[in-house]
């Protein structure tokens, strides 16, 4: 006995055969690929103005000291920072810069008060001091390529004001540098340039920045 189409099953039929053929793109659209921006990758700085240069690139985006991570100061200095055992967001760096000058960087948290610190110093070398007396420093201008008052005027134009330093004997010493959260005190080192002589002609060189 032959089997019989029932008239739904003969319906679907004729809608398959009578369907037009699915059409291919033959031009399909790629498919976006999201990408991401990789952090540039930087070389220790080999001189003073590329230190001080760093260091106000740090302070165009900063809003308080604790924009200064140790992950973002290795970045921005491509060095590695040699970290505390106590707490994995202190830590210390120094290189050579000069014949008689190294420069430091230092991350801390101050023990009394508990707030975040960072301080950038330049140090004569151990060989200087090793041959010299106790606080006679090499003649500072030998790293001041970007003197006291470019960094100063500088960080002016990134929108911090400056209040003087007044010490314990009146006199002014250095500036703080201020921006909403963000404190920068700037002391200097003065110093005759080479074979200059005249008081008039003493230069004012970036001796320590301390940044909380």
């Amino acid at each position: 006995m032959k089997p019989r189409l029932t008239t739904i099953t003969t319906a679907l039929l004729l809608a398959a055969c009578s369907a037009p053929p699915e059409t291919v793109n033959k031009h399909p659209q790629p498919v976006k690929k999201e990408t991401k921006t990789m952090p540039e990758t930087k070389t220790a700085p080999q001189t003073q103005r590329e230190i001080l240069t760093r260091i106000l690139e740090m302070m165009a985006s900063a809003q308080s000291v604790k924009d200064f991570s140790i992950e973002r100061l290795e970045q921005t200095f491509g060095v590695k920072m040699n970290r505390s055992e106590k707490d994995d967001d202190d830590g210390s760096f120094f290189a050579n810069l000069s014949k008689n000058w190294d420069w430091y960087m230092d991350k801390y948290k101050d023990p009394i008060e508990g707030q975040d610190g960072v301080d950038f110093s330049f140090n004569p070398t151990a060989e200087y001091n090793a041959t010299h007396k106790a606080h006679e420093d090499p003649n500072i201008t030998e790293i001041c390529d970007m003197d006291y008052d470019e960094f100063v005027k500088k960080a002016e134009a990134l929108g911090f004001t400056q209040t003087p330093n007044i010490v314990q004997d009146g006199m002014q010493r250095g500036v703080y540098l201020n921006r909403k959260d963000l404190q920068v005190k700037v002391i200097p080192n003065y110093a005759h340039p080479e074979g200059a002589s005249d008081a008039a002609e003493k230069k004012a060189c970036v001796r320590m920045l301390l940044i909380g």
